[in-house]
């Protein structure tokens, strides 16, 4: 994979001066290792929140560490030498005026709550996070700011091939409060905050890392996990879905974030109809890695047809009504047949995403020690990518 950077200068003189926010998330941290790993030598500036400066710290070491698994950052106390962190939380206003924002040149805005659970603080921090955001760099000296959303605030009703300039809408049936939160930041920002050089870049499924697998987070791939112990799904098997590694989203932001020039507004971070899968192609490895067959590898029902008991015996015991509202929720999505359009991404350079089923089985030799019930607690639990 190529994941080279190319950074533009604000001009031949002075430093690139990055401020990035959601640092502590699955894609932040993902974001910071591949800086890190391009030997990205200017200011990077992280905005996080804790109860004090070391802690703050910490945090960030913490996320990063995650890509390090055997190298020294996995071990280290102390930061990259060009990493500050700023204290302080997105949807608030007292480090508006900090001194670490002021050569500010590029911006990155990953901080989110991300959970599919009707979480109180998702429209806070979502919306009001953003917005806050905006405000501060507004009169700044900017080169790019890219904000981003998700391909999923298409709704319940999308065409099979979703592109970017369809959305937001207010058509849009959204099927959790996190979409709706994440379109309603859209809408807002055009409308308030046009002066900025802002970039919208919608990732679409993120899950595993193409050399780590599940060691950073096993976020939604106990989704695929527990349907495939299950051998159920609710939609037919030729659906495609869209899913691309964490360090490939990494990548791609880069180089969104630092390129020269770019044609469009908003952008998917996507596989696309070249690099998506089906979920025939899904069960194809599932038997070449775990046996069993692959033709007719799932039975397709509804989801009320899943019991307590059915589960317990497929995955083992733990919380199995949890896991079943938790089902309920990402089956809704993965029942979606539909692909995010890319080719506006690919013109900007980007290589193609490698599809899931290239590195699928690193995602489950990485997750033999943890539970599906582990890993589903991942995405249910709020604010873990807020800064």
């Amino acid at each position: 994979m190529n994941s080279r950077l190319q950074i533009t200068k604000p001009n031949k003189h002075n430093l690139t001066t990055l401020f990035l926010t959601g640092v502590t998330g699955f894609l932040g941290g993902a974001f910071l290792s591949n800086l890190v790993d391009n030997s990205f030598e200017d200011d990077i500036v992280c905005l996080v929140r804790a109860e004090d400066q070391d802690t703050a710290e910490d945090r960030v070491r913490k996320s990063l560490a995650r890509f390090y698994p055997a190298g020294s950052l996995s071990g280290s106390k102390r930061l990259p030498r060009n990493v500050r962190v700023l204290r302080g939380d997105v949807t608030k206003e007292d480090w508006h005026s900090a001194p670490e924002l002021d050569h500010v040149t590029h911006v990155l805005h990953l901080a989110a709550s991300t959970s599919f659970g009707n979480q109180p603080g998702i429209h806070k921090t979502n919306v009001e996070g953003a917005l806050s955001l905006a405000k501060a760099m507004r009169g700044r000296d900017l080169t790019r700011y890219i904000h981003t959303g998700t391909a999923t605030i298409c709704g319940a009703k999308p065409p099979h091939v979703v592109h970017e300039d369809s959305y937001p809408s207010e058509e849009a049936e959204h099927l959790v409060a996190y979409t709706r939160s994440k379109a309603e930041a859209e809408r807002q920002l055009a409308a308030r905050y046009a002066d900025l050089p802002i970039v919208i870049a919608r990732p679409s499924i993120v899950v595993g890392h193409t050399r780590l697998g599940c060691t950073p987070s096993g976020s939604i791939f106990w989704v695929l996990r527990a349907l495939d112990a299950l051998r159920f799904i609710t939609w037919d098997p030729h659906n495609r879905i869209d899913v691309v590694p964490v360090d490939w989203a990494a990548m791609a932001l880069s180089q969104l974030l630092f390129a020269p020039h770019l044609d469009h507004y908003r952008y998917h971070v996507s596989a696309g109809a070249s690099r998506s899968i089906t979920w025939e192609e899904l069960a194809a490895e599932n038997a070449r890695v775990h046996g069993g067959p692959a033709k007719n590898r799932y039975e397709i029902g509804r989801i009320k047809e899943l019991t307590s008991a059915r589960i317990s015996r497929a995955v083992g015991r733990g919380h199995t009504r949890h896991l079943l509202h938790a089902l309920e929720l990402y089956c809704r999505f993965c029942s979606l047949d539909l692909v995010f359009d890319n080719q506006r991404l690919l013109d900007a350079g980007v290589p193609p995403p490698p599809r899931f089923t290239e590195y699928m089985k690193v995602c489950l030799d990485s997750s033999t020690s943890l539970s599906i019930y582990d890993q589903m607690r991942v995405d249910l639990e709020p604010s873990l990518a807020v800064a």
